[in-house]
């Protein structure tokens, strides 16, 4: 039987999780679908999908870490738990997307 620690470390990672990749399919969808991204000048279209690409779920997972275990002593601890398993499970989803961005920065200097 899991323990109420073990729920919330499961619980917190799936939540960060599956919100990170919903968060990808919102950056995929702008990037690769969405007619107003592809009207842009290909400046602006490298302006945008590099914001995108830095602003992203991985940093926001990594700032949920660092700021529950600094400031969340005073959560109750299967809240703070849940909170910086969750930015584990930001920081876990965006690995596949950090992949393509390196291969799409590494296609650009070729």
């Amino acid at each position: 039987m899991l323990s109420l620690d073990e729920i919330a470390l499961v619980l917190g990672f799936s939540l960060g999780y599956l919100w990170g990749e919903s968060f990808s399919q919102f950056d995929q969808a702008i990037k690769h679908r969405s007619a107003w991204f592809k009207e842009l000048s290909p400046f602006k279209q490298w302006l945008a999908a590099s914001t995108l690409d830095v602003f992203h779920h991985f940093q926001y997972g990594l700032a949920l870490i660092l700021l529950v275990s600094a400031y969340g002593f005073c959560l109750d601890p299967l809240l703070h738990t849940i909170l910086v398993w969750a930015g584990w499970g930001l920081v876990a989803s965006d690995w596949k997307d950090y992949q393509n961005v390196i291969k799409r920065l590494n296609a650009a200097k070729n």
